[in-house]
């Protein structure tokens, strides 16, 4: 049974009536595209017009933002004397981490939440026999914002569209020339959600749909005047997100953990590779689990454990691990 403010057009296709009209096989159409080609100006335009659509039925009266800002600073230090004997070198190695969301229920049953993870960190080293102090490289860049739509008066299955940005500050990867918000990988996705847990802050939620994704990327030329020239790429398929938030009672770690799985149908470089040992590698599920452990030790302090566990066939046959371990000052100001 569909709700009240839901219903069946007569091709088959399920709209919403009231303020907010619109068709979620048009839409589909118009991200995925007849004949399996993708348009990303579309794409993008469509899942826009899904997440701003509502705006036009919330009225004055409803219910506040609710942000969240979280800071931490991350140092490790050491550092030796001129006369120092035995190959030691010093090294300072920081790393900041911003955590930021908003989310608001609004009275016409539509809940939006953003996150916006920034982190960027440098390491300063010194040379082993001078012991000057080497110019500093970058250790940790990236901004990754994830802005989620659902409409839960389908109490069940509510659906949602989403759209996700993965980038860095600076791509540091040509000695001429720092590029900036560099490569962007951009996901758009629609589909049904589930809430497997709920309790006060606890939480944990799944969704499952369809999805696009594009990646921009810029290059430089290694001859003067190092000019850049951009390149895109573009696959539709399906896209399974878990998050989850759990605090261990009786302890102050919290658990945060982030599962996404897509798997493509359709690659716009895929005719690239054909007649190759890699031709099929775009059809491999791409994987991204991150899990994050933290621990306030007082008022500014915590430490954290980060885990993330990548799959992408296209670029490593095998996964990819990344751990952090840190100890550093926080600052919660919401």
């Amino acid at each position: 049974m569909l709700p009240a403010e839901v219903g069946v057009d007569g091709f088959g296709a399920i709209a919403y009536h009231g303020a907010a009209n619109f068709n979620i096989w048009g839409l589909l159409r118009s991200m995925i595209g007849l004949g399996r080609e993708v348009s990303m100006k579309g794409a993008a335009l469509a899942v826009v017009f899904v997440l701003v659509l509502p705006l036009s039925a919330w009225g004055q009266d409803s219910p506040a933002w609710k942000p969240s800002v979280d800071f931490i600073l991350n140092l490790s230090q050491n550092t030796y004397s001129d006369n120092w004997e035995g190959g030691d070198a010093g090294s300072l190695t920081w790393v900041a981490n911003g955590n930021l969301g908003l989310e608001r229920q609004f009275p016409t049953s539509w809940n939006w939440r953003s996150t916006l993870r920034l982190a960027y960190g440098q390491t300063h080293s010194q040379d082993a026999d001078s012991k000057q102090w080497k110019k500093p490289f970058k250790s940790t860049d990236l901004i990754d914002f994830e802005s989620l739509l659902r409409y839960l008066n389908w109490k069940t299955l509510p659906p949602y569209a989403a759209v996700r940005v993965i980038t860095q500050f600076e791509d540091a990867g040509n000695k001429n020339k720092k590029l900036y918000l560099n490569p962007i990988d951009l996901t758009e996705s629609m589909g049904l959600t589930r809430l497997l847990y709920k309790a006060g802050d606890d939480e944990f939620l799944t969704r499952a749909g369809i999805g696009l994704r594009q990646r921009i990327k810029r290059t430089v030329s290694d001859s003067a005047p190092y000019a850049t020239t951009s390149t895109s790429s573009n696959d539709a398929g399906f896209e399974w997100v878990t998050d989850g938030k759990y605090k261990i009672p009786k302890t102050s770690i919290v658990w945060k953990t982030k599962l996404t799985a897509f798997k493509a149908i359709f690659n716009s470089k895929s005719k690239e590779s054909k007649g190759t040992p890699e031709e099929d590698y775009w059809k491999a599920v791409d994987v991204n689990w991150e899990n994050m452990f933290s621990a306030q030790v007082s008022k500014y302090v915590a430490v954290s454990l980060y885990l993330q566990w990548l799959y992408d066939k296209e670029i490593a046959r095998g996964g990819r691990f990344k751990e952090t371990i840190a100890l550093g000052l926080t600052w919660k100001m919401l």
